[in-house]
C-alpha cells in the first residue's frame, strides 16, 4: 500500500505531465498556424513579472508618498519665507517714513535757523554800525 506522501507526489507528477503535454500541443497548434510566431507564456515568468511589477508598485508609492512629504514641507518653508520678507518689506517702509519724516523736521528746524541767523546778521551788523559811529575817532566811552 502507498503511502500518502507517494500517492500525492504521483499525482503531482502527472498534473505536471498533464501541462506539459497540453503545452506541447498548444505549441504545436501555434506554431502550424503560420502567422502566429508567439511564442507559449511561461507562467513562472508571469508570477516573476507579477511579483516585481508589485515590489515596483509599493516603490513607486513609497516615492509618491515621500514626494508628498517633501512638497508640503516646501511650500511651508515658503510660505514662512514670504511672510518674513513681507514683514522685512513692511519694516524698511516703517523705517524710510520715518527717515523721510525726520528730514523733513531737520530741513524745517535748519530754515528755522537760517531765518533766526539773518535776525541774528542784521543785529549784529547793526550793532556793529552803533559801535562805529561814537568810535569813529577810535575811543569808546563807558559811562558808569
Amino acid at each position: 500500500m502507498e503511502s500518502r506522501k507517494e500517492s500525492l507526489l504521483k499525482f503531482l507528477e502527472s498534473i505536471e505531465e498533464k501541462e506539459v503535454i497540453s503545452k506541447e500541443r498548444r505549441a504545436e497548434s501555434m506554431s502550424s498556424l503560420p502567422d502566429n510566431n508567439i511564442p507559449p507564456i511561461n507562467p513562472q515568468i508571469m508570477r516573476e513579472m507579477t511579483v516585481r511589477l508589485e515590489r515596483t508598485s509599493k516603490d513607486l508609492a513609497g516615492m509618491v508618498s515621500w514626494l508628498e512629504r517633501e512638497m508640503c514641507e516646501m511650500s511651508s518653508h515658503t510660505a514662512k519665507f514670504v511672510d518674513i520678507h513681507a514683514k522685512a518689506v513692511d519694516q524698511a517702509s516703517d523705517n524710510t517714513d520715518k527717515s523721510v519724516k525726520a528730514m523733513y523736521s531737520l530741513l524745517s528746524k535748519a530754515n528755522s535757523m537760517q531765518k533766526d541767523m539773518t535776525k541774528v546778521e542784521m543785529m549784529s551788523s547793526h550793532l556793529k554800525s552803533i559801535k562805529q559811529i561814537p568810535g569813529e575817532t577810535g575811543h569808546h566811552t563807558c559811562h558808569h
